[in-house]
């Protein structure tokens, strides 16, 4: 129907083909609901006077809602009946679902490919129970004959190297064919995010005269991989900001990371080059690294300068689960103090450590991610030499969910705790803080933390600062939808809660949360996702800013 920002996306506009798929998918969804026997009488179509607008009446009789009886199997049976009704999601006494038995199908279908027959057949019978509102279901097999995986081709990377493709792949050529490493390998190419949602296809076909083999062609579309991020905003503590990024995430083809970073203020300066290979002299070791320096004065207690690198090496320990080991090495010296409580000497030095890591992707596009999760747990140590020593153990969690239609569910969580090691001091560069694009969007930078007044250098004002804390706890949920599809534009609300504690949660009781909640539109544009998100904080405290605005270029996670 015509309705806002219709004349933008077309979606008012009468088109004949979109319009019997729509009396499909009426009919389908009667199924979904047990309405086996609906019916979607031929449209009414009038024209008003003007010959302007189109009026359609479509007549529905739905007919009885069915539950599903009995379920049986029948045909070339490979496995016992317990076997097979394990995988079916549609259960005796529930109401008739179309949409499950289409799952149910490819699972049964699935496990006879998992045994070589490729060309195996699930065919479903329903059987209406006379004088009852039920129906009988029964699946008869046929397995056709085994087959092996013939020639594998890749079609339509005119950029992306054919290894960059086949080493993700389950499948190999000669093996017994397998439905769900097919699955697997088409999920694990999309995961790549070099290529357009839903445009890795991969089609089968036999060669003339050979039944017992299967060539696979798979084709795909390649996205833009190379993005350009910019960001900027306003805050109280930094007044505008820019932030700007090149990252290539398939250099040269060969799936290699390669981003160039720098963030430009009145009150910080961050330049840093970091480069990714993914499979390490085509084994399956990562290896990776960075190098940065980062002027600042974004702590409102001192201004520092900050030089450092690190290196990173990756295996895989589990499917979809990669186990990381970094060393880092930072060097840290702060100048202009403006609180006497501060010592110079003490707040700089060389800070050297490693980090062991454990990170699981079970996400269906590391890009533009609707289903799935990611999640990691890692443990920093610092005292291998340099000047300070501590432990920062860290856990995050992300979860995506279609939840309707094109409705995305976001949310993540994660919690970090520094630990004093040997007695020795955490220097606060190193404590956490939170507000700003990146956390909690209701709150400037610094906005989100423990606050001291504390004496400034000329011993007569004293000011609130955020001295940082050893325990931050961060909390976000999002719903995101697409405003205009064609034209990649999304719109998203968000609620954030988190906070900043100064040892530890819970710490003489304090469990508190602070929370904002806002709105925003997001543009997956040829450079990268644009984000405009205004927060708003909750339960406001006279010592806090108000509504932020924020424009941020790249997904917050």
């Amino acid at each position: 129907e015509d309705a806002l920002l219709a004349s933008m996306s077309g979606a008012g506009s009468f088109r004949e083909y979109y319009f019997q798929a729509d009396q499909e998918r009426i009919g389908y969804y009667y199924r979904t609901k047990g309405y086996l026997q609906a019916n979607i009488a031929n449209p009414v179509v009038t024209v008003s006077d003007d010959k302007r607008w189109i009026f359609i009446t479509i007549q529905i009789k739905e007919g009885a809602q069915f539950t599903v009886d009995t379920i049986e199997f029948g045909g070339d049976l490979l496995f016992t009946d317990q076997q097979l009704t394990e995988k079916l999601k549609l259960i005796p006494e529930q109401i008739y679902n179309e949409e499950v038995l289409r799952q149910d199908i490819l699972a049964l279908t699935e496990m006879y490919q998992d045994e070589g027959y490729a060309f195996a057949n699930v065919v479903r019978l329903l059987e209406p129970v006379e004088g009852q509102d039920r129906v009988k279901v029964k699946f008869n097999f046929e397995k056709g004959s085994k087959a092996h995986i013939g020639r594998i081709s890749v079609k339509g990377n005119t950029k992306t190297r054919d290894k960059v493709i086949r080493r993700e792949l389950e499948i190999y050529e000669g093996m017994l064919y397998s439905g769900s490493k097919m699955r697997i390998s088409k999920e694990n190419v999309n995961r790549l995010g070099f290529f357009e949602r839903e445009s890795v296809i991969f089609n089968s076909s036999t060669p003339a005269g050979r039944n017992d083999v299967v060539d696979v062609e798979i084709l795909v579309k390649e996205r833009q991989t190379g993005q350009i991020q910019a960001g900027a905003g306003y805050s109280s503590a930094q007044k505008f900001f820019f932030q700007a990024s090149v990252r290539q995430s398939n250099f040269r083809g060969l799936g290699q990371d390669l981003n160039f970073s720098l963030e430009l203020a009145t009150k910080r300066e961050n330049y840093s080059i970091g480069f990714t290979e993914p499979y390490f002299l085509d084994t399956k070791w990562s290896l990776g690294g960075m190098v940065y320096k980062t002027l600042s004065e974004l702590i409102t207690t001192f201004d520092f300068e900050r030089k450092g690198f690190d290196v990173r090496v990756g295996y895989p320990v589990f499917p979809y689960t990669r186990a990381f080991l970094t060393y880092t090495f930072k060097d840290t010296q702060i100048s202009d103090v403006r609180v006497v409580t501060i010592d110079q000497e003490k707040e700089s030095g060389i800070a050297s450590g490693v980090e062991a890591s454990l990170v699981r992707d079970k996400r269906n596009n590391s890009f533009e991610p609707t289903e799935g999760y990611w999640t990691s747990a890692a443990l920093e140590y610092v005292g291998i030499g340099g000047d300070f020593n501590w432990i920062k153990p860290e856990v995050e969690g992300r979860y995506y969910k279609t939840l309707v239609g094109d409705l995305v569910l976001r949310s993540r969580v994660r919690f970090s705790q520094l630990f004093e090691e040997d007695g020795k001091f955490i220097p606060r560069t190193e404590k956490f803080s939170m507000g700003g694009p990146r956390n909690m969007r209701g709150y400037s930078l610094e906005g989100v933390g423990p606050k001291e007044l504390l004496l400034e250098q000329n011993n007569v004002t004293s000011n609130l600062y955020n001295i940082g804390g050893l325990f931050s706890a961060l909390g976000t949920v999002e719903l995101e939808h697409p405003l205009i599809q064609e034209a990649g534009l999304k719109w998203v609300v968000f609620y954030d809660a988190g906070n900043v504690y100064r040892d530890y949660i819970g710490k003489d009781g304090d469990y508190s949360l602070k929370s904002d909640y806002g709105f925003g539109m997001r543009w997956f544009s040829p450079i990268g996702v644009l984000r405009f998100e205004m927060g708003f904080p909750i339960g406001r405290e006279g010592n806090i800013d108000s509504n932020q605005f924020h424009f941020d270029l790249g997904q917050n996670f």
